[in-house]
């Protein structure tokens, strides 16, 4: 369990700014519980989403340079998230998935060529014996533009992104899981791009920059 608990270049929870926030977020008399949930919902609602921000850039990955620029898509949201968990004193890791997103947007539909998202990922907290999971990838306003319920997370049970809109439409589909990690594989994740995108997923890069 002390992996799990450890800072990383990626997972910088010792960085002044990450602990200086859980202080700012949590009590020192919270629960393991009531941090996880103030912490995830720091991040769902107060980092902002921008699904663009994929780079092949590693600094882009650090949880104290997420942070600072106050947005970034579902990967650096879960990095920044694991990294105030270790913060707060409770092992977090990563959990790293493809995803089929059915109300993708058609401007990343043109670029990707696909509505199959990688990567993909989510938080796990170590709570009361159990690994829970947490995504706080997409922010209340976004849910409600585009018709979906958002995620709550209440430290107990898992709050993964739903499979169907608030009309019943399918949304997320969890097609490719590829366990979890206790720090970002970076190294990992660029190795398996091709086979999603082929050579297309050079233009996602370019797009971001």
């Amino acid at each position: 369990m002390e992996k799990y608990l450890l800072a990383t270049d990626f997972l910088d929870s010792n960085h002044p700014s990450i602990s200086d926030l859980v202080s700012d977020i949590t009590d020192v008399n919270d629960s393991d519980i009531e941090k996880a949930k103030k912490l995830f919902l720091y991040v769902r609602d107060s980092i902002n989403y921008n699904m663009y921000l994929a780079t092949n850039y590693g600094e882009d990955y650090r949880a104290s340079n997420i942070l600072k620029a106050g947005r970034g898509y579902c990967v650096q949201k879960a990095i920044i998230l694991a990294a105030l968990g270790r913060a707060a004193g409770i092992p977090s890791r990563l959990v790293l998935v493809a995803i089929r997103n059915h109300k993708a947007p058609k401007e990343a539909l043109d670029i990707m060529k696909t509505n199959i998202f990688f990567p993909h990922m989510y938080n796990q907290f170590y709570i009361n014996s159990k690994w829970v999971s947490a995504t706080a990838t997409f922010d209340k306003s976004i849910c409600e533009r585009i018709n979906v319920g958002w995620v709550e997370f209440d430290g107990v049970n898992d709050g993964l992104l739903p499979s169907n809109d608030n009309d019943g439409n399918p949304y997320i589909e969890y097609i490719d899981r590829y366990g979890d990690f206790a720090d970002f594989p970076f190294p990992f994740i660029l190795s398996k791009l091709y086979h999603y995108y082929g050579e297309d997923y050079k233009i996602w890069f370019e797009s971001a920059e």
